[in-house]
């Protein structure tokens, strides 16, 4: 089992930071687009996978959190409260943040209220994080588009799409090395459901397309293996939705912890 704690938010694009010198475990695979992968590769993109729904996560929350009083959308979190439009930085990261509604018929809004039937939120979030676990740098960004956001609507719901880069050195799914890793993913959210009633999303689907480079070292052009990866996993109503990669490994999210399982 891996703890990956929740760290923050995150954000998107290109980056290119160096991090600071661990040793990183050296193998000798390589990987061709969407091809079986080994154990150790399938479980090195499922634990980036969940580092980058950690923090999608958290935007999700933020989002919510946004909307006026105890009558919107319950998040577990709301590090943005009612802040739209501006800047934020804190706990290692820098948040750019907006918001934008819209009626029914889709005309724009100028702000939430009775006649908003869709929230449309935008973020990108830049910084690094490092734990027991995890020394990363992070780039995030999200177009995310809510529906069903109103004080009478039972449920909530949820699509569109996130880019993330990631560079993390990480100990390994068995803890018994540190491994390197440079990871990017475009990742399409489709009809996540959120109850009112319901601390879990009762459905919905995510999609990564990934590419990702395993690293000898901190180094991003020191690459070991390459890796050409779809990581789906689908809410079930329950605090561990399923996690796929390529079709063939099996794992959990553990949403409560932070955690990717094998299945």
């Amino acid at each position: 089992m891996r703890h990956r704690p929740a760290h923050g938010l995150l954000a998107a694009a290109l980056l290119a930071i160096g991090l600071a010198a661990n040793g990183c475990g050296t193998s000798t695979s390589t990987t061709s687009p969407l091809t079986p992968l080994d154990q150790t590769s399938a479980d090195d993109l499922a634990m980036q996978a969940g580092l980058a729904l950690n923090t999608l996560e958290l935007d999700v929350a933020g989002a919510a959190g946004s909307l006026a009083g105890p009558s919107g959308m319950r998040p577990a979190i709301t590090p943005f409260a009612a802040l739209w439009d501006t800047t934020i930085t804190g706990e290692g990261f820098t948040f750019y943040v907006s918001r934008e509604f819209y009626d029914a018929q889709g005309a724009r809004l100028p702000d939430y209220g009775p006649d908003a039937a869709r929230m449309v939120w935008r973020s990108r979030i830049i910084g690094s994080y490092a734990s027991e676990l995890d020394t990363v740098a992070v780039a995030h960004a999200t177009v995310l588009d809510f529906t069903g956001i109103q004080p009478e609507d039972t449920a909530s719901t949820v699509s569109g799409t996130a880019l993330d880069t990631l560079q993390n050195i990480y100990r390994s799914y068995d803890g018994s090395t540190w491994r390197c890793f440079h990871w990017k993913s475009v990742l399409t959210i489709t009809d996540a459901v959120i109850s009112r009633s319901r601390e879990w999303p009762l459905s919905g689907r995510l999609a990564f397309a990934v590419k990702a480079d395993r690293l000898r070292s901190n180094d991003v052009r020191d690459v070991d293996a390459h890796l050409v990866a779809s990581v789906v996993i689908t809410f079930n109503g329950t605090s561990q939705p399923d996690v796929v990669v390529n079709g063939v490994w099996h794992y959990r999210w553990d949403m409560q912890y932070g955690t990717i399982i094998r299945a």
